[in-house]
C-alpha cells in the first residue's frame, strides 16, 4: 500500500494557538503537570531545543522575553506574569545606563511526544474532524526543562559596568533548582546565586573596548548536575574627551514649544501639549556668538537612538550620528576619513545649530502587577523623533525665535532640514508667514530666514514596501512575535509615520492608501499651508530624475525561509516571500508583494495546516509602483534578511538570536525607493512616478515650488551627501554670488547633421523644456551671425525643432538659444556644420579629418619628424577648427583648438 500525503486545513481560522487546542482538545492533558505545553505556540525562542545539548545556545534580552512570552501563552494556568508587565517592573528600577539586570528563565515544560512513523505513533489521527485521541496506555507528551539567562538589556554605556541580580527577574515553577550560578566575565568570576540564594551585591568591571560582550553563565543545579549557556550585551564605553566637532561647541540645550505654540494631535482625547527637542551649537569662531546661524534639524528617529555625536548618551552605535550623516566621501575611497561638512560650513563663517529630537517624560500613571502584588508609578514618554510634525515645527518656531534674541546682528539664517526635518522647517517656516502675514508681529512670526535647503525630503510622502510591512503584521499577529509587535508599536503606528508613509498597512485596498485619519489629513494640511515663500528655497534630491528605477516591477526582492520541527516530525519550510508593487499604470489584475506559505505540521502522512497562507496583493495604479520608483533608496529588506540569518546584533525582530529556527534568507534586490524623486520634488506635473523629467528645467516649467535644485543621474541612498552635491550647496550657500547654478538638465543636446551638400534639407532639435520658453535659431558663417546668411536658412521652425537649408560650402555653426519666459534660465545650444560640394569644400578631395591628416594620439613618438606636438585628444572628434603652431628655431611647442568663437577650448605647451 502506498500511502500519499494527505492536506488538512486549517478548521478553526483562529491564532496558532486557537487552532493547536482545538486539534488536541481530546486528548488527556492531566500528564502536563508543568501546566506548559509549548507546542500551543509558534516558538521563536525555539525553548524545545535551546540548550539541550544539540548545540551551545547564545541568548539576549530580545530572546529572553520572547521565551518568557512564550511560556506564559503557552501555559494553561496564567500563574506566570506578562513579558509586558517584565518590562515594566524592568522600567521601574530605572536602572543607571551602566547596569545590567540579569533575568533568569529556569523552569520544567513539556512538549508533544506524538511519534513518528505508525510503529510507534502515541496518538490517532481524524482525518474527518481533524482531531487527535489518545491511544491506551501511551503519554503523547513528554516533560523537559529549560534554563536560559540573559541581561536585560540590549546595550549598556560607561566605563564601569555593573551586573545586578532581582528575584523579581526570574521565571521558576517547577524542575531542579539553581543551586550556584556564575557569571564569567571580562576575566572575572561573579557569584549571583549561592546555595539557592540571590546574591543582592553590585558586581562590577570596568571592559578595555566599546563592543559586543558574551557573558558566560555557569549553572549547578540541586542533583550537582552542571550546565554552561552564554548571553550577549553591547556595552558601549565613555570616551574620557567628547569627540566634539571642535573646541567652540557648546553642550547640549534643551528647548521646550512656547505657550502659544502646543499642538494636538488627531486622535479622539488628545490634548493641547508642547513640544520638546534639543540642540548644539557649533560657533564659527572662539567668541562662542551666533551671528550667521544655519539650522540642521534631524528627520525620523524614533526612540532618539541617533544622537548629534556618536559620544552622546544613549547614541546607537550602530547607527550614523547626526554630525556623521552630515559627512561626505570626498575621494570615493572608504578607507579616506570622509570630509566634515558641518566643519566646512564653521570655516564660511556660519554657526551651526543641530536639532535632534528627543524623547521626554510628559505625565505618568500607576501599575498595578497582582501576581506580584506589585504598585509603581510609570512615566509616559514622548518620543519627538517619531511625533506629529506639526508639533516639532512648533517647536523649531520656539527654538528661532530664542536664537535671534540672543544673535549678534541681524544676519538672515539658512536652515537645512534633511528627510522629516525638511518637512518640519518646511511647516514651521509656512506657518511663521502666515502669522506674521495674520498678525504683523515681527517679533514672534519673522523668520528671518532667506535660504532653506530641503534635503529628501518626502513632500509627497514617503514609502516603504507593502510586502514588509504585511510580512511584519503576519509575524506580530498570526504567529505572535514579540520583535514584529514592537515594530508595530514603536516604528509603524507612529504618528509621523501614519502621517507620511503613501502605503500603511493598516489599509485594506490594493491600491497605495496611507493610515487612516493621517496621511491625507496631514497632506491636505501641508499643501493647504503652502510652501514658505520670504525666502529662497531649494530642493537637493538623492533621487534620479532620468527615470531610473529602484527595481524591477512585481519581481521578489526577499524570501525567508523557516523550518520548525513539531510533533516530533520532519522539519516543514515555511517559505515566506516578499514582491514589489506592480508598475503597471491600468488594468484589474492583482499581484502578489507578500505570500506566506503558512505554518503546517507533518504527522505521519498528513500535512496539517495550523495557520493559513497570508497574502497581500497590489493592483495598478495611476502612479506606478512607489517601491521601484526614482527616488532615494533604502535598504529595508536587508535590514530584515541580516537580521533573519543572525549577521546583525541591533535587530527588529531579534531574529539572529532564533538560530535554532534554521532561517535562511535571500535577498534578491537589496533596496526600495524610500522618498520618491517626484516626492522631494515636490512635483505638481504628471502624477507618474518613473517619469523622465530631467530633460527640462522644471522650476522654469512652473512643475516644482523650488527656486532651484541638485538631483544626480543615478539613484543615492537616502541622505547621501556628495562632492557635487556639496559644491551646490556651497554655492546656494554664498550670499555674494548672484549668479547660482542652475539645475541639471540631462540630455539637452542639439541634435542633426554635421556634415552637409550645400541646398541640402537639414533638420536640428533641442530638447522640449515646456511653456514658458522660447527657442531662438540662426546661423554663424564666418563670424556674421542671423536666420538667412551665407545661403543658410530656415525653411520650418516648430519651437524646439527646425528644418534648414545649408548653404554655400565651409564651415558653418547652427544655434539655438533657449530662454524661459519667466527669465529663470537660458542656454546656447549649437553645432558644427561642415558643407562642401564633395568633401570639404577646400578642392582637395579630401576631408579635413581624413586620417592621413589627423594628428596621432601621441605625434611625439610618430615617424613625422617636422610635426613635433603633443595633444592628448584627437581634434576631429569636437568638430573644433584647428590651430597649429610651429617654431622650428625653438625647444617648446604650442597646440591650441578653438572653436568658431575664437574661444580657446584646448591648449598644450611641449618641450622637446
Amino acid at each position: 500500500m502506498i500511502l500519499s500525503l494527505q492536506l488538512q486545513a486549517q478548521i478553526t481560522n483562529g491564532t496558532y494557538t486557537e487552532e493547536i487546542d482545538e486539534r488536541i482538545k481530546n486528548l488527556n492533558k492531566s500528564t502536563i503537570t508543568s501546566n506548559i505545553l509549548i507546542n500551543r505556540v509558534f516558538s521563536f525562542a525555539k525553548i524545545n531545543d535551546f540548550n539541550q545539548g544539540v548545540q551551545i545556545d547564545t541568548s539576549s534580552y530580545t530572546h529572553f522575553t520572547q521565551a518568557w512570552d512564550e511560556l506564559y501563552r503557552a501555559s494553561y494556568i496564567k500563574n506566570i506574569i506578562k513579558e509586558n508587565e517584565l518590562d515594566l517592573i524592568l522600567e521601574s528600577r530605572k536602572y543607571q545606563a551602566n547596569v545590567v539586570p540579569i533575568g533568569i528563565i529556569n523552569t520544567e515544560f513539556h512538549e508533544f511526544n506524538f511519534g513518528t512513523k505508525l510503529a510507534n505513533t502515541n496518538v490517532t489521527f481524524n482525518e474527518t474532524t481533524g482531531l487527535f485521541a489518545n491511544i491506551a496506555g501511551k503519554n503523547p507528551f513528554i516533560k523537559r526543562q529549560t534554563t536560559i539567562i540573559s541581561p536585560l538589556v540590549t546595550r549598556v554605556t560607561g566605563n564601569t559596568i555593573q551586573f545586578k541580580t532581582d528575584h523579581l527577574f526570574r521565571l521558576y515553577k517547577l524542575g531542579k533548582q539553581i543551586k550556584t550560578l556564575q557569571l564569567v566575565t571580562n576575566g572575572s568570576i561573579y557569584n549571583l546565586i549561592s546555595n539557592y540564594n540571590f546574591n543582592t551585591s553590585t558586581f562590577s568591571t570596568i571592559y578595555s573596548s566599546s563592543g559586543i560582550k558574551t557573558l558566560r553563565f555557569n549553572i549547578t543545579y540541586a542533583d550537582n548536575t552542571t550546565k554552561t549557556t552564554y548571553a550577549n550585551v553591547y556595552v558601549n564605553m565613555i570616551a574620557t574627551t567628547l569627540a566634539k566637532n571642535s573646541t567652540n561647541t557648546s553642550e547640549l540645550l534643551p528647548i521646550e514649544a512656547d505657550d502659544d505654540l502646543a499642538f494636538k494631535g488627531y486622535e479622539l482625547g488628545d490634548q493641547l501639549e508642547k513640544g520638546k527637542n534639543e540642540y548644539r551649537i557649533y560657533y564659527s569662531d572662539a567668541s562662542k556668538t551666533i551671528d550667521k546661524p544655519l539650522y540642521i534639524i534631524d528627520g525620523y528617529d524614533p526612540g532618539d537612538t541617533r544622537k548629534i555625536e556618536r559620544e552622546d548618551d544613549g547614541h546607537d552605535v550602530s547607527k550614523e550620528s547626526i554630525l556623521e550623516l552630515m559627512s561626505y566621501d570626498h575621494d570615493k575611497d572608504s578607507i579616506t576619513p570622509k570630509k566634515d561638512m558641518i566643519k566646512e560650513l564653521n570655516l564660511l563663517g556660519y554657526d551651526i545649530i543641530v536639532v535632534n529630537h528627543t524623547r521626554d517624560s510628559i505625565g505618568s500613571y500607576t501599575v498595578n502587577i497582582p501576581l506580584y502584588s506589585l504598585n509603581f508609578t510609570r512615566t509616559i514618554y514622548r518620543d519627538a523623533g517619531s511625533d506629529y510634525i506639526e508639533r516639532n515645527a512648533f517647536t523649531f518656531i520656539s527654538l528661532m525665535r530664542h536664537i535671534k534674541s540672543i544673535q549678534q546682528g541681524n544676519e538672515e539664517a539658512v536652515v537645512i532640514g534633511p528627510s522629516m526635518g525638511g518637512l518640519i522647517s518646511r511647516y514651521a517656516l509656512a506657518y511663521m508667514e502666515k502669522k506674521l502675514a495674520e498678525t504683523g508681529d515681527n517679533a514672534k512670526w519673522n523668520h528671518n530666514t532667506r535660504l532653506w535647503v530641503s534635503f529628501d525630503s518626502p513632500h509627497q510622502g514617503a514609502n516603504i514596501p507593502i510586502g514588509l510591512q504585511k510580512g511584519i503584521e503576519y509575524f506580530a499577529d498570526e504567529l505572535d512575535n514579540k520583535g514584529g509587535q514592537k515594530f508595530i508599536d514603536d516604528q509603524l503606528s507612529r504618528p509621523a509615520t501614519k502621517q507620511m508613509l503613501v502605503n500603511h498597512y493598516t489599509n485594506n485596498s490594493n491600491l497605495p492608501v496611507g493610515a487612516p485619519n493621517f496621511r491625507n489629513r496631514f497632506q491636505n494640511d501641508l499643501d493647504n499651508l503652502g510652501m514658505p515663500q520670504n525666502l529662497r528655497k531649494v530642493a537637493l534630491l538623492n533621487g534620479s530624475m532620468s527615470g531610473v528605477l529602484n527595481g524591477i516591477s512585481e519581481a521578489q526582492y526577499l524570501q525567508i525561509n523557516t523550518r520548525i520541527p513539531i510533533f516530533g516530525s520532519s522539519s516543514p519550510i515555511i517559505q515566506n516571500k516578499f514582491y514589489h508593487n506592480t508598475n503597471k499604470k491600468n488594468g484589474s489584475q492583482n499581484y502578489l508583494t507578500f505570500n506566506a506559505g503558512g505554518f503546517y505540521l507533518n504527522f505521519l502522512f498528513f500535512k496539517i495546516y495550523i495557520i493559513a497562507q497570508s497574502k497581500k496583493y497590489s493592483t495598478p495604479s495611476s502612479k506606478g509602483s512607489y517601491d521601484i520608483a526614482p527616488g532615494g533608496y533604502f535598504n529595508a529588506q536587508s535590514e530584515l534578511a541580516n537580521e533573519a540569518q543572525g549577521s546583525s546584533f541591533f535587530t527588529i525582530f531579534g531574529w539572529n538570536y532564533w538560530r535554532t529556527l534554521t532561517t535562511t534568507a535571500y535577498v534578491l534586490d537589496p533596496t526600495h525607493s524610500f522618498i520618491p524623486t517626484k516626492s522631494a520634488l515636490a512635483y505638481t506635473g504628471s502624477d507618474v512616478l518613473d517619469e523622465v523629467i530631467g530633460n527640462k528645467d522644471r522650476h522654469c516649467t512652473g512643475e516644482t515650488p523650488f527656486d532651484n535644485y541638485f538631483a544626480p543621474e543615478q539613484n543615492e541612498p537616502h541622505i547621501t551627501l556628495t562632492t557635487e552635491n556639496v559644491a551646490w550647496l556651497k554655492a546656494e550657500l554664498d550670499v555674494d554670488n548672484t549668479d547660482k547654478p542652475l539645475p541639471i538638465v540631462y540630455d539637452t543636446k542639439m541634435t542633426g547633421n554635421i556634415s552637409a551638400v550645400p541646398g541640402q534639407n537639414l533638420t536640428y532639435s533641442v530638447t522640449d523644456i515646456g511653456e514658458n520658453t522660447t527657442y531662438d535659431w540662426f546661423f554663424d558663417v564666418d563670424g556674421y551671425t542671423g536666420t538667412n546668411i551665407g545661403g543658410w536658412r530656415i525653411i520650418s521652425n516648430n519651437g524646439n525643432k527646425i528644418v534648414a537649408k545649408a548653404g554655400s560650402p565651409g564651415l558653418a555653426v547652427v544655434v539655438c538659444k533657449i530662454t524661459s519666459t519667466n527669465m529663470c534660465s537660458s542656454s546656447v545650444k549649437y553645432t558644427y556644420v561642415n558643407v562642401s560640394p564633395s568633401s570639404d569644400g577646400d578642392g582637395d578631395g579630401q576631408s579635413t579629418c581624413n586620417d592621413a591628416l589627423r594628428f596621432s594620439s601621441n605625434p611625439m613618438r610618430s615617424n613625422n619628424s617636422l610635426n613635433k606636438v603633443y595633444i592628448d585628444s584627437d581634434p576631429c572628434n569636437g568638430n573644433f577648427a584647428l590651430e597649429k603652431t610651429y617654431k622650428p628655431e625653438k625647444t617648446y611647442y604650442n597646440i591650441s583648438i578653438h572653436n568658431v568663437y575664437g574661444e580657446i577650448v584646448y591648449s598644450k605647451n611641449k618641450r622637446v
